[in-house]
This record gives C-alpha cells, structure tokens and sequence, in this order.
C-alpha cells in the first residue's frame, strides 16, 4: 500500500528527485540536474512511499498562471506502474489544487501519455513546439 506524503528533510527531497532522474531524465540521457526546474521553491511537493519508506512515485504542483494549477514531473518507479500509484498522485494534486482554489490543473504531457490523462478527464487544450528535443508535448487542462 502507498501512502502519499510532502518531502519534508533533506533525505526526503534525495530520494524524491532521485525518483524524478530516474525516470524523467536518465532514460534519455540527460545530465543530472536536469530533473529540477526554477519552480522548485514556489512547488508543492508529493511523493508516493511504499510500506517501508521508500519513494515509489513523485509529482509537483505550481501556480504558473493566476487560477490555473500546473502539475508536473508525475513520475512512479518503474516496478511499481500499472497498479494506481500514478492515479493516487493525481488525485492528491488535485485536491490540494481545489483547496488552494485554482479553477482548472493543467499539465504538459508526452504525446505517448495523453490516454492516461485523458483517463483522469484532461483534454489537450494547446500543442507547442517540440521541447526537449524531439520529446513532442501537449497542454492538457481539467476544470476543477
């Protein structure tokens, strides 16, 4: 069972952005470093911990746009997807969107991911240019 919880020391953030390497970065080779971005300090942390501790999924939240939550880096260990961790982090993103009283959430997807957001009822609202090379991303939306 997972338990969704804020990083709160410093080993917590260690292995919260080591989740977030792991799975958003390293497989395309990027560098180290590259899993944070200048949001990081006005972020609401989550993370998913399993049974003993350890961080099984990551995700972050941000007013980018006055009203409008953005998600982003939503990242589950690889042994761990496909059993509802994702889901468990989506849904805590959400809450605490609604409490901080954004009107919608929205977040930047990998064209390869869309169905899954869609799942959890975000439509593709705008198409940008490619970004991180050839990584194709949508903006996805949902009213809260």
């Amino acid at each position: 069972m997972a338990t969704i919880k804020t990083p709160t020391t410093k080993e917590d953030f260690k292995a919260y952005y080591a989740l977030r390497y792991k799975v958003l970065r390293e497989p395309w080779g990027h560098p180290k470093g590259t899993e944070k971005d200048d949001y990081e300090p006005i972020s609401v942390h989550f993370m998913a911990v399993d049974d003993n501790g350890e961080v099984i999924g990551v995700a972050k939240l941000f007013e980018k746009v006055p009203g409008v939550g953005h998600f982003s880096h939503l990242a589950v260990d690889p042994q761990h997807q496909r059993i509802g961790i994702g889901s468990l982090l989506v849904q805590a993103v959400e809450t605490r969107a609604r409490e901080l009283g954004y009107a919608s959430l929205g977040t930047m997807s990998r064209v390869t991911a869309t169905a899954y957001f869609e799942k959890h009822g975000y439509q593709v609202t705008e198409i940008p240019a490619p970004h991180l090379g050839t990584t194709h991303l949508v903006w996805m939306e949902k009213k809260l």
